[in-house]
């Protein structure tokens, strides 16, 4: 549950995200309204496993899904500017699938696969709303349901975009002996909203120190909340705001955030602040065919380098779409490069590389493409 959910992290209305022309953000905002009750009363059905196994909550758990499906298919007919920003389509069609999939295995009466489908439905909201600015008018007690604990409050309330509220949950969660092990995701959970949605390194460092003072942390977590604050400070102390090269900047802090010191610790913040930039660079609208082919590359490498924070398919996302869009190129070529040393190291164990027969051909298809080969595809068509 902790890599799921610290994945559900936002950028607010100051973050650089995708913006989308106010008609079509209209029609997406109201299929998303439409939602949002669904939403908020499924939302004990996926914390709790045994509640959403017990046979007298079937019929409310199946309408539930059912409802959700419904509305989220809806989104297909959004407007295509919508649909040409990156990963828009294949969120939609990761969200779509994962409801079908759990509707289905429901049915079935194969509750556990369908709740551990179901469960991993505010990682994917998060995977588009971490990308697509569409403002939101929530009341707290609109979008969470009060009985949930202060952990799982913080959760969906950043699903929703109430960050203040978000902020606050995570901070009790620090302050409760018995949620010591989801201290680490509280922590990420902060880390993210200071520095993707706030973007104040000052007021971080500051809330990080805080933390590190008055709060019953435990060691490990501690010496990596002083990490962050010596980054944070750095940040605050550079000269330049605005860089003249954000490219070649976003490039220099993913450099810098990867090298590990002794302890085996990287530069999250430094890495954070690369992928808030190369999503500017996407949203200009104004980057060359080079520059978006770099900006895709470096969002999915950097993106493996946060598994802690995002879901493990928002890295494949980015690689995958800068290989689609870019064959041939030298970016795509280390995307399939990233991909793959991704996915080996995913299927390995004690037993060597076990992948599955689907994935072979998968690898296969983006590696042709990468190098400008001809896709399996198209082979197959000629014979």
């Amino acid at each position: 549950m902790n890599r799921l959910f610290s994945a559900l992290l936002f950028f607010f209305v100051s973050s650089p995200v995708m913006f989308i022309p106010p008609c079509a953000a209209q029609d997406v905002r109201q299929n998303m309204d439409s939602l949002l009750s669904a939403f908020r009363s499924i939302q004990p059905y996926i914390v709790d496993q045994q509640k959403f196994s017990e046979p007298g909550n079937r019929p409310r758990v199946s309408n539930l899904i059912q409802e959700l499906r419904t509305n989220f298919h809806k989104l297909d007919k959004v407007p295509s500017r919508y649909k040409e920003l990156p990963g828009f389509s294949e969120n939609i069609s990761l969200i779509t699938n994962l409801l079908d999939d759990t509707a289905r295995r429901l049915s079935e009466g194969k509750s556990s696969y369908a709740w551990w489908r179901l469960r991993k439905l505010p990682s994917n909201c998060f995977t588009c709303h971490a990308t697509y600015k569409v403002s939101s008018h929530y009341t707290n007690t609109d979008v969470v349901d009060p009985s949930l604990d202060a952990l799982n409050q913080g959760r969906f309330l950043l699903a929703t975009r109430q960050f203040s509220a978000a902020q606050s949950r995570f901070l009790e969660v620090l302050k409760d002996p018995d949620l010591r092990f989801n201290y680490d995701e509280a922590l990420r959970s902060l880390l993210l909203i200071q520095t993707r949605i706030a973007k104040s390194p000052r007021e971080g460092a500051e809330l990080f120190k805080e933390i590190s003072t008055n709060s019953g942390i435990p060691e490990e977590n501690r010496q990596e909340v002083e990490r962050w604050i010596s980054q944070l400070t750095l940040w605050g102390e550079e000269k330049t705001a605005v860089q003249p090269k954000p490219l070649a900047f976003a490039e220099r802090l993913i450099l810098a955030g990867t090298k590990t010191t002794p302890d085996a610790s990287q530069n999250d913040v430094a890495l954070l602040r690369a992928t808030a930039i190369l999503h500017d660079q996407l949203d200009s609208g104004s980057i060359s065919s080079a520059q978006r082919s770099q900006s895709l590359y470096l969002l999915g490498y950097a993106y493996l380098k946060l598994p802690l924070f995002f879901a493990e398919d928002w890295s494949e996302l980015y690689l995958e779409r800068c290989i689609s869009e870019f064959p041939g190129s030298s970016d795509a070529k280390a995307s399939y490069r990233a991909y793959r040393d991704h996915i080996i190291d995913e299927y390995s164990g004690t037993a060597g590389i076990s992948l599955p027969s689907d994935m072979k051909l998968h690898l296969e298809d983006l590696r042709l493409k990468a190098y400008g080969e001809k896709g399996l595809e198209n082979i197959v068509k000629k014979t």
